[in-house]
């Protein structure tokens, strides 16, 4: 049979031509169905070290400030409370633990040479900088308490302090101390670590998304051919395929949406798909409360609770480009030294917080109330009506009634109030002009509030 071309149509379809046909196409089905699987397993892997990575990298940054924050309060405590373990705390974080240490080399381990490396190994720099100006402040304070060279802490003893310092004071000297721990350079420093830090999880967040896309694309890609290659083995793979795309494709499409407007996965779908998107819930998650835990602590002050001098200068700036009148609220309280020398200092804390409370109570939620020093606060009323001098004076008066409670085994004290008031929103003058009424109240005996005037001015 001289035939140029089969025709199918007319001399029917040889079984032997099917058999080897459906041969060959089972043996490359199979064979692409083999490749794609092992692609597959390999990009997974590659999608949970990527995860693994950015996990590893954001708590490393978090765990750096910290212990960035916990060596400032440590220092700050022990100039504060003159107790020599929170000083003990601090030498033993920075010499022997070294957390700051560990997450550089961390970023360093998964993100070598890069931006990520760069502005970690800045911040450790400028902590480093910083942890200099705490150890002197450490020194200076062990000096004014008097503490011998063979007390000292091996990592003190080394500290040469100027010869200028040498002749201050025990109480110059703790003032000094206090001076580098809460001047605008040490501030400036510590927002440079977080401007820093704040870069290296920005970097680290945008390179995770990046790798992730592209993983998760090339997954898609290779899971597609799978699911082509089954359709095409068997008639019944249309049922597969319908049933493999709810339970991975459209889950991995969501969560590919929700990656790219950050926000939580779908946990929906196969096995794989749920613990991708429950593992990755879980760190949105942990990064969203260390924020917020972050945020807190950056904006308030830790005895106390209240919001602290930086967010209370935040406020300021919110409310002087306000029209509306406010109330700016000097508060010293009388005497506070005396207490601190006679009871202690852990007394001295309590009645701060004490006084804390108790201003929290009688303001408003509109009211912003601030410690703004050691035994000095703040406080900014909006929204009032209009005999302000009235409600402030009761206030104060109804608020130095419950300090002469000594129920709760305080002492007494009481509050001195200077008040100023604008008709226009905040400005900078509040602050100058309740001062002058503060000092007005303390000539003429404390325990008061005294309003400005011009004719007090």
């Amino acid at each position: 049979m001289n035939k140029k071309f089969y025709n199918p149509n007319r001399d029917g379809i040889k079984i032997q031509t099917i058999n080897v046909t459906m041969l060959v196409m089972i043996f490359l089905i199979c064979a692409s169905v083999f490749v794609a699987a092992f692609r597959l397993k390999s990009k997974v892997g590659d999608i949970i070290k990527g995860m693994e990575g950015y996990a590893l990298c954001t708590k490393a940054v978090n765990d750096f400030r910290d212990t960035s924050d916990f060596l400032t309060n440590q220092v700050r405590f022990f100039l504060i409370m003159q107790d020599e373990s929170y000083a003990q705390q601090y030498l033993h974080e920075y010499s022997t633990i070294k957390n700051r240490e560990s997450a550089l080399s961390i970023i360093k381990q998964w993100h070598d040479a890069d931006d990520a490396d760069l502005n970690m190994k800045l911040a450790f720099e400028e902590s480093q900088m910083l942890a200099k100006t705490e150890m002197y402040s450490i020194a200076l304070t062990y000096s004014a308490l008097g503490t011998g060279l063979g007390a000292l802490p091996a990592e003190i003893r080394d500290i040469k302090l100027l010869p200028e310092d040498l002749e201050l004071s025990a109480e110059q000297k703790l003032e000094k101390a206090e001076e580098l721990l809460f001047d605008i350079n040490y501030q400036n420093s510590k927002s440079r670590i977080n401007g820093y830090t704040t870069k290296v999880l920005e970097y680290v967040i945008t390179r995770h998304l990046a790798n992730q896309g592209r993983d998760t694309i090339i997954f898609n890609r290779h899971f597609l051919v799978q699911i082509i290659t089954i359709i095409a083995m068997l008639i019944s793979g249309l049922a597969l395929f319908i049933a493999t795309n709810i339970l991975i494709l459209s889950p991995l499409n969501y969560d590919i949406k929700s990656i790219r407007s950050e926000k939580k996965m779908h946990v929906v779908g196969s096995y794989e798909m749920r613990l991708i998107a429950k593992s990755y819930n879980a760190l949105r998650e942990k990064d969203e409360i260390k924020a917020s835990v972050l945020k807190h602590k950056a904006e308030h002050d830790p005895l106390t609770g209240l919001i602290n001098r930086e967010a209370f200068n935040q406020i300021k700036e919110v409310l002087s480009d306000t029209a509306e009148p406010v109330a700016y609220l000097i508060i010293d309280i009388d005497f506070f030294k005396s207490v601190n020398d006679k009871y202690g200092h852990p007394v001295g804390d309590a009645v701060l917080k004490k006084i804390a409370a108790i201003l929290s109570e009688q303001f408003r939620n509109t009211d912003y109330v601030a410690r703004i020093g050691g035994d000095e606060f703040a406080v900014i009323m909006t929204k009032f009506g209009d005999t302000p001098e009235i409600v402030i004076q009761r206030k104060i008066e109804t608020i130095n009634r419950m300090l002469q409670n000594t129920e709760d085994g305080l002492p007494k004290v009481s509050l001195s109030v200077g008040v100023s008031i604008s008709t226009m929103g905040y400005n900078t003058n509040l602050e100058e002009q309740a001062d002058k009424a503060l000092y007005h109240v303390k000539q003429g005996g404390r325990c008061n509030c005294s309003f400005f005037t011009l004719e007090r001015a």
